[in-house]
């Protein structure tokens, strides 16, 4: 009975030890399938699907690496236009046509010039020679010493812009046409005159005043053929001036006072004269004490050297290209300002409203550009 028990015993450590061999065997081949389908033996490189040494240094990805892009080069910022050098200007004589295509075809093509120029009617068919002679005689001279000087230092705020015309809105003159006359002496001091009664008063007494009777009487000038700033001003404070409706103005080259046109004793409608005079009158030397004279009493008559280009000028803040001068010209200055940096005076002439900015035009301040900051005149009105 022991030996059966032992046997059976036996029997049944055997088949699990046959049990255990089995097992092991099916695990075995099952873990030796599962490796050789998910991985390869590694290589004595190193890992194939990592990284392998590349014939040229470094490694080479299991990607291809990529091509290098080739960047489309930046096209360069088109360089601005550059500025036309400026052509030596032409000789010209007393023949040479006033308009001057070429002229104005070189100031409009370069922008740093900072204005405008156009071809005017009222200059074609005219010569440099005419103009020197019908237009530009003013006498650009130092100062009378009989003419007070106001100068010196001045000690207020000015403002950075100035213009008579906003300032005192109802002493607005017309813009007048002097035409082949050369009376801008008179023309320029009737408006200045005028404009400052106007301030003066309120705008209570707004008259436009006679050139004509200053081209006619003032014997100190000569006429259409130019003037002399000072004695302009001797005259309106001696003797005065009277309304343009009561002497109106007579286009013409005449060569002195009287000469064509006698002083007339009586107004055209054979009315008395009635006069306007200047109290006083003085030189006005400095930017300053010229910007405190026009804020206070209203516009001041200056003189100036006209080049070529003035006459054709448009728009913009004028500074002379132009190597050529014509002679002198009279106007009124009404205000300053300031247009992309640049300072300006702003004047009033007298060759129509067709002219320039409606009549009006900017030249540079503080550089005494064109002569214009040197002859500087103006008178207080009597009231």
């Amino acid at each position: 009975m022991a030996a059966l028990k032992t046997s059976i015993l036996q029997l049944t450590l055997l088949a699990c030890i046959l049990a255990l061999c089995f097992l092991s065997l099916s695990a075995t081949t099952i873990y030796g399938r599962t490796q050789k389908k998910s991985t390869k033996p590694a290589t004595p490189g190193g890992n194939r699907n990592s990284t392998r040494p590349s014939p040229h240094g470094g490694h080479r990805n299991s990607t291809k690496p990529a091509k290098p892009t080739k960047s489309k080069p930046t096209k360069p910022t088109k360089p601005t236009k550059p500025v036309k050098p400026t052509k030596p200007e032409k000789p010209v004589n007393g023949t040479t046509p006033a308009n001057d295509d070429d002229l104005i075809e070189r100031i409009n093509s370069n922008h740093t010039i900072g204005w405008k120029a156009t071809k005017y009617d009222r200059f074609e068919n005219v010569t440099i020679g005419y103009l020197r002679d019908s237009l530009f005689g003013l006498s650009l001279l130092p100062n009378d010493p009989d003419t007070p000087t106001i100068e010196g230092e001045v000690r207020v705020q000015l403002p950075a812009s100035f213009d008579a015309r906003t300032a005192w809105p109802r002493c607005v003159l017309p813009i007048r046409d002097q035409q082949s006359c050369g009376a801008c002496w008179a023309f320029s001091s009737a408006y200045v005159l005028a404009q400052r009664l106007c301030v003066a008063t309120g705008a209570k007494s707004y008259v436009t005043l006679s050139p004509e009777y200053q081209v006619d009487c003032d014997t100190l000038q000569r006429g259409c053929q130019g003037g002399y700033l000072s004695s302009t001003w001797k005259f309106l404070t001696n003797t005065g001036t009277v309304p343009d409706a009561c002497v109106p103005y007579v286009s013409g080259r005449r060569t002195s006072a009287g000469a064509s046109q006698a002083c007339p004793s009586q107004c055209k409608d054979g009315s008395a004269l009635r006069f306007y005079k200047a109290k006083s009158a003085s030189y006005i030397r400095g930017v300053d004490q010229i910007k405190i004279a026009i804020m206070t009493y209203g516009s001041v008559q200056v003189g100036f050297t006209v080049y070529r280009d003035f006459m054709s000028y448009k728009s913009g803040v004028y500074k002379h290209v132009s190597t050529t001068a014509l002679g002198g010209h009279a106007v009124a200055l009404i205000g300053w300002g300031t247009e992309n940096g640049t300072p300006y005076w702003i004047g009033a002439n007298s060759w129509s409203a067709n002219w320039g900015e409606r009549g009006y035009f900017r030249i540079a301040l503080g550089s005494n550009e064109s002569g214009i900051e040197s002859q500087v005149y103006a008178g207080i009105p009597v009231v």
